[in-house]
């Protein structure tokens, strides 16, 4: 097989690899809605919460994180630009002597490969130690994918919390208020809260709280449920009042970012709210009532409504954030080859490395498209952000690693005192 085909192979098994591990993290055990809490975020998650207490805006904190995230992991991409730049320097080094290695003994593959494996000894130029920093790389990225994440199911399952108890609250205050129905409403959540208040001090464990918020609001459930037997049409007039209070509720307190309603979604046509079924892919609604559904797609049919862009809630974004790290993508990586074809001043004897470059440049772009199209708009942000920071460093960073790399060649070779091969010495 042509070394051209096996890089392309290795490419492609690249490509799906990247996707076989994105699809793994975005995967999440589903878990019921009020066990989901916290402890769910994982550090990612949790320092994401931290910042978000004093910045006070989602995108941004991504953007923040990213930041704080690029200045911490700056030795590992100095590191890393050090390693291939210093790589690439041997490479042009030992290269005549490779190609001198296969002119002398010509058939005896096995020989040459010993005297090619001496070279890249001698040089220094192991598989782990050009590949670790990429791989390091790579880890958090994943994990930097696994924590946004779980912080979009975090805040979907807060925010649909908080719309589901401002409905249940309106008809609890509504029923509460009614002449005919108030005291019997009360009786019947009394009754509701005291059972299940009981059955949930049965099964918390020692030391732990119970659980307020779900014995609260299912005791609403409960005995609005009950109301809907009692007199459907009183109860479907005070649903009207409790959606509206959900709307003014969500246009009052859901947070946006830029053209994004709700970064949480991705920055695509998708809808502002996730459906019943991708919600309950993640976290399921069993102890929420035997309506579980109804009220989540009541709820849902009222946020959409709310939307600025359209009226059925659709275009979360504008497809901004997903081309535009496509763009930095390419330009970052056009920006390194760039400098490094540059650097290398028309040497073509890696004619394997430079069909690499241009393969990656297009795959690369490709895979963030898929990213950015398929995922929230917060990993998104932190992609573009990522990005827009590596373009910096890159030319930030260029002179030091150069000397450097240059410099610790220079020192190779006189602590050597040959550039040959073994059977040339």
């Amino acid at each position: 097989m042509k070394s051209k085909q096996k890089l392309t192979l290795a490419l492609v098994a690249m490509l799906a690899l990247s996707l076989v591990l994105f699809t793994g993290c975005a995967r999440q055990q589903i878990t019921n809605i009020f066990d989901y809490s916290d402890e769910n975020l994982g550090l990612v998650g949790n320092l994401i919460r931290w910042m978000h207490s004093w910045i006070g805006n989602y995108g941004w904190t991504v953007v923040v994180f990213t930041v704080f995230l690029k200045l911490f992991m700056l030795p590992l991409d100095f590191w890393q630009r050090y390693t291939s730049r210093q790589t690439s320097l041997k490479t042009q080094k030992i290269q005549p002597l490779i190609e001198d290695i296969d002119k002398r003994f010509g058939k005896d593959t096995q020989r040459a490969q010993q005297e090619k494996n001496k070279l890249y000894q001698k040089y220094q130029m192991g598989g782990l130690t050009m590949c670790l920093p990429m791989i390091i790389t790579m880890v958090v990225f994943f994990y930097m994918f696994g924590g946004l994440t779980n912080y979009s199911t975090y805040s979907s399952v807060n925010d649909f919390k908080a719309l589901s108890q401002q409905y249940y609250d309106s008809f609890h205050q509504q029923f509460l208020a009614d002449d005919a129905l108030g005291a019997q409403y009360q009786e019947i959540y009394d009754q509701k809260y005291q059972s299940l208040l009981d059955a949930e001090q049965a099964t918390t464990a020692e030391g732990q709280q119970v659980d307020t918020f779900k014995v609260e609001i299912n005791a609403k459930i409960s005995a609005v449920e009950e109301m809907y037997k009692l007199d459907a049409n009183k109860a479907e007039a005070y649903k009207q009042v409790a959606l509206d209070a959900v709307a003014n509720y969500y246009q009052n307190h859901h947070e946006s970012w830029l053209w994004l309603q709700n970064i949480w979604q991705p920055d695509t046509w998708a809808p502002i709210m996730p459906t019943y079924e991708e919600f309950t892919a993640k976290v399921t609604l069993d102890n929420f009532g035997s309506n579980g559904r109804n009220t989540y797609n009541a709820i849902r049919e009222t946020v959409l409504s709310t939307s600025t862009r359209s009226q059925n809630g659709s275009w979360n974004g504008l497809m901004i954030l997903p081309l535009l790290s496509v763009g930095l993508s390419f330009l970052s990586m056009f920006i390194s080859q760039k400098l490094e074809n540059k650097k290398r001043q028309g040497d073509t004897s890696n004619t394997q490395q430079q069909t690499q470059n241009k393969m990656m440049l297009v795959t690369m772009p490709l895979m963030m498209a898929v990213f950015g199209f398929m995922y929230t708009g917060a990993f998104a942000i932190y992609m573009v952000a990522n990005y827009a920071i590596s373009i910096l460093s890159t030319l930030a960073l260029r002179a030091p690693v150069e000397k450097l790399a240059e410099n610790s060649l220079r020192k190779m070779e006189l602590k050597d005192g040959s550039g040959k091969a073994s059977y040339m010495r």
